[in-house]
């Protein structure tokens, strides 16, 4: 009876309000284990004291608290928010906690850390248990209804079912990015916390990448304070949803005291010795940097990351937009890239002022223009393609979405892509690309955000425009839509893959669809033409796009290397660079092709030859009539 007494004596100590500032408990009376062993009472460094001081705003506006962080690795982000809930369980009744991990490890990772809160505490602040396992500390009398009546458990994030099965007032989902189905599982979190002040969710992850659902939830979160920090330059571009209850956090590498060292120079001579890189560090983050962090950052970037500046970001990111950023190399030859910048990017006084173009660029002129139907009928189900007239009208300088370097030849022919964004509020853009196939020459490209139905009748007014273009729209996606608005229109000159079925054998399937195998075909294809110099790209969007298309390297919580897909970097597109591959990679299919390497010396891969031979404009003539006929009779026979 004496101990249960003194355990009730304890618990009335927590909930009496002396222990209500977590920055004072865990400095004394909470203790951490360091990355040598040793056991330390937790003093909060610089980027847990930035997190706590948002935590602790929200708290005292009494809203509910809903952050979603992006961070450097080891930074101390989990003990920081396992801490805090430890001592929400122990300093109020029926406070229940929950942390979500990605992997079993994890799970006993973090639970050892809750253990050495709890048998660290001074006797008198130790609250009697129930359950003290590897998934749950249960501060409940062993028997009875004594006690805190606190849980803090710790489970793995596929265990949706069991998210499902209680109410909680505290949850910390770990590493967010290497969850197998964070959809899933944050739906049924969600709904097991009220939504009332004295409530937290708190998801962080180290990043693996743009575009997964820690990325897209990043973006959509809102900024707490009214200026924002230098280091979260994403949240700069993307604010947030305006409906959104979740805040962004960003703690960027230089706030952990550890990732500093003595100058190895005078400071005199270590400011003389800094390069353009530590330079801009210097002057964008201001106090919140030292020479020490810097001469940290040396010797780090050397001895850990191999010299490697990429792999440096990736573990020690100084923004969010670095920390999202591709690892791993880009994907097009950067030297290409800028030839093709120079050489035959447009450069007119609004595409050319950002970039340095040769004497001899050879860009032909740069007009913008509106495409619109001069037929003066309505649109609507019934009318096919041969009923439009598509005209051009002249628009100003940088505003027409019709962008046109060469109108088309008499007895040319052309190929047209079309990358579909996810709708006119989405992030993304819908990009048109025409390539003259004989040339392999980018003459035109088309940018906007429309509706879908309005997206049919532009690509198809251009097809019809470019002399009855092969057309090629992107398959998946809302681009399934899109192609069967435009088989409506029984336009003739479609891109047809072929496609095997178990029980109809190969079949013809519509548009271009980019998969595990296609997809590697088209940046082959593209970086071959880039290589052998074929190709002319007018468009210095889709250049510098292509610049920062990356392979991301997808990284296990380890930092080992996993899968690799790729994409273009957080924050910015990819829709013109992939409209632009489409095309390229249809042209290579199409007879004619200046990618088709000749016995000519003079029409060789070089694309300098600029009208095709008899022969050459026979086998495409027959090609197109052979798809056309086929085409024809299946409409007949529907």
């Amino acid at each position: 009876m004496a101990k249960a007494q003194r355990v009730d004596e304890a618990a009335e100590v927590l909930t009496s309000g002396e222990h209500g500032d977590f920055i004072s408990f865990a400095a004394e009376h909470l203790h951490i284990q360091t990355k040598s062993g040793e056991f330390k009472r937790f003093n909060l460094n610089k980027s847990q004291l930035l997190r706590e001081g948002l935590i602790s705003e929200m708290e005292a506006a009494d809203v509910p608290v809903r952050i979603w962080e992006a961070k450097a690795r080891q930074l101390g982000c989990s003990t920081h928010v396992q801490g805090r809930m430890f001592w929400k369980s122990i300093t109020n009744q029926d406070e229940v906690a929950l942390v979500a991990a990605h992997t079993e490890p994890s799970v006993r990772a973090i639970f050892t850390k809750c253990k050495v809160f709890y048998d660290y505490l001074p006797p008198n602040l130790q609250p009697m248990t129930r359950y003290n396992n590897v998934y749950e500390l249960d501060f409940r009398a062993p028997q009875g209804a004594a006690g805190l009546r606190s849980r803090f458990i710790v489970m793995t994030a596929k265990s949706v079912d069991d998210a499902r099965g209680f109410t909680a007032r505290q949850v910390h989902c770990s590493e967010v990015a290497f969850y197998k189905r964070p959809e899933d599982f944050f739906l049924a979190t969600l709904q097991a916390v009220p939504d009332e002040a004295g409530t937290m969710i708190y998801a962080e992850s180290t990043c693996n990448g743009a575009g997964d659902f820690h990325h897209t939830q990043y973006l959509a979160a809102n900024v707490w304070w009214d200026e924002i920090p230098p280091w979260m330059e994403l949240k700069r571009k993307h604010p947030g949803h305006p409906d959104s209850t979740w805040y962004a956090l960003f703690t960027p590498w230089f706030l952990m005291e550890e990732y500093g060292r003595p100058l190895s120079v005078s400071e005199e001579d270590f400011n003389k010795s800094l390069n353009r890189d530590e330079k801009e560090l210097l002057e964008k983050f201001g106090d919140w940097i030292s020479l020490e962090n810097l001469q940290w950052r040396r010797e780090t970037l050397v001895s850990k990351c191999g010299g490697s500046i990429d792999r440096f970001h990736q573990e020690y990111p100084s923004t969010d937009q670095e920390a999202f950023s591709a690892s791993g190399s880009p994907v097009f030859d950067q030297q290409k890239i800028w030839e093709q910048v120079r050489a035959h990017g447009c450069d007119c006084p609004i595409c050319g002022k950002k970039v340095r173009t040769l004497e001899h660029n050879d860009s032909p002129e740069h007009s913008w223009y509106e495409i619109v139907d001069g037929s003066g009928l309505e649109g609507g189900r019934a009318r096919i393609f041969s009923s439009y007239r598509p005209e051009i009208e002249e628009a100003l300088p940088g505003n027409g979405r019709f962008s046109i370097w060469k109108k088309p030849e008499s007895k040319r022919r052309y190929v047209i892509s079309a990358d579909v964004s996810k709708g006119p509020t989405s992030r993304d853009w819908d990009h048109v690309c025409v390539i003259d196939i004989a040339s392999m020459e980018q003459v035109a490209e088309w940018r906007g955000k429309v509706d879908l139905d309005i997206l049919a009748e532009t690509v198809l007014m251009i097809a019809i425009f470019y002399n009855n273009a092969v057309l090629a729209p992107e398959a998946s996606g809302l681009g399934a839509g899109l192609i069967a608005m435009l088989n409506q229109t029984k336009y003739w000159n479609m891109y047809r893959r072929q496609t095997v079925d178990s029980l109809t054998g190969p079949t013809q399937t519509l548009g271009w669809d980019t998969n595990r195998k296609t997809k590697p075909a088209m940046v082959g294809l593209m970086q071959k033409a880039l290589k052998d110099g074929y190709v002319k790209i007018r468009s210095q969007l889709v250049l510098a796009e292509m610049s920062a298309y990356r392979s991301i390297i997808k990284r296990t919580p380890e930092g080992h290397d996993s899968d690799a897909k790729m994409s273009a970097p957080a924050g910015k597109n990819d829709d013109a660079c992939v409209s632009m591959m489409i095309a390229n990679a249809v042209a290579h299919y199409c007879p004619g092709s200046g990618s088709e390497v000749r016995s000519d010396p003079v029409q060789a891969a070089s694309g300098n030859h600029n009208e095709w031979s008899n022969d050459e404009w026979d086998q495409y003539e027959n090609w197109s009539k052979k798809f056309k006929s086929k085409m024809m009779a299946s409409q007949r026979r529907r």
